[in-house]
């Protein structure tokens, strides 16, 4: 009589208890807890859905790709630009490997076409910094109408309830033009507007990370990196080389994680598959001026607003 190899028999009983210690802690789950527990099996059972209707493992056509080499992507860039490139009067920066040796896949706001971040200071400090001077002068209004005249002052109040509420939805419609566009289509980055320059492209290749201090709370109470995107060369009609700060910083496994997400030689990592569902569903690209982009609408269930493919490119 033919006997199973002890490995497999192991095996199988290592599968069939942690079925059944995740059956008891799905059903010892209350609250939030709860729900992610049916958010996971509701997820396994559209994958398996996609696998049954033979959709899950079919490959896609790449064409939207850009599928150009380095200098005819920095040639495209020079075109969109309007000028040529020259080269930053670099010395000693010490900059971050691009190697990715983390797990961490975050790569901030992503709609599987662009990614995009945020550079620091800009719409969001002014947005804070107007709210304070506004709640202030609505607070004073109040305190001086009420209790040393002119009772017009208490005009000013409703500032303390308005402004917050205004300044978020300015910020709220405005946000785009602090974010930085890393587009995996083009392979090109567009960078952020400021006060003092309009955005340019450029190569991904051409710009570097620089990580700056770690800004520690005076309490220990957290901590908060620094840093900076610079740019090894930059469009020549600038006359000084432009740099980016990054709003909270960078760490080194973003960094790493974006230029992956730039690399179309493979797939977008699964843990930033999240990101790109929740733009689908909220019909949002991940700069936030207009509707989900068409050439990703296929990797998606438009009934289950989930991802439907192994392999997202």
């Amino acid at each position: 009589m033919k006997t199973e190899p002890k490995n497999e028999k192991s095996t199988e009983k290592s599968i069939l208890d942690l079925r059944e210690q995740y059956q008891k802690r799905k059903a010892e789950a209350t609250g939030d807890r709860k729900k992610r527990y049916d958010e996971i099996e509701r997820r396994s059972a559209n994958n398996t859905k996609y696998f049954k209707q033979g959709i899950y493992y079919k490959e896609l056509s790449k064409q939207h790709l850009h599928h150009q080499t380095y200098e005819e992507r920095l040639a495209k860039a020079a075109e969109l630009n309007g000028c040529d490139f020259k080269k930053s009067n670099l010395k000693s920066e010490a900059f971050v490997s691009r190697e990715h040796i983390g797990s961490d896949h975050f790569i901030g706001l992503c709609d599987g076409q662009v990614a995009a971040i945020r550079r620091a200071p800009g719409i969001w400090f002014l947005c804070i910094f107007l709210n304070v001077i506004l709640f202030a002068v609505g607070f004073c209004g109040l305190l001086i109408g009420l209790f040393s005249g002119p009772l017009w002052l208490i005009a000013f109040s409703p500032l303390m309830i308005a402004s917050p509420w205004g300044l978020y939805k300015f910020w709220e419609r405005f946000d785009w033009l602090d974010k930085l566009e890393f587009n995996r289509h083009t392979g090109l980055v567009r960078t952020s507007h400021t006060l003092l320059r309009r955005p340019f492209y450029i190569p991904i290749e051409d710009i570097e990370l620089c990580q700056g201090p770690v800004v520690k709370n005076a309490r220990g109470g957290g901590e908060m990196p620094t840093g900076s995107l610079v740019f090894t060369q930059y469009p020549s009609k600038f006359w000084w080389r432009p740099s980016i700060v990054l709003l909270g910083g960078m760490e080194k496994q973003q960094w790493t994680a974006l230029n992956k997400f730039m690399d179309i030689s493979q797939p977008i990592h699964m843990n930033v598959q999240r990101s790109i569902e929740e733009h689908f569903q909220k019909d949002k690209n991940a700069m936030g001026t207009g509707p989900f982009p068409e050439s990703m609408k296929k990797y998606l269930d438009a009934e289950d607003k989930q991802i439907n493919r192994f392999e997202v490119w």
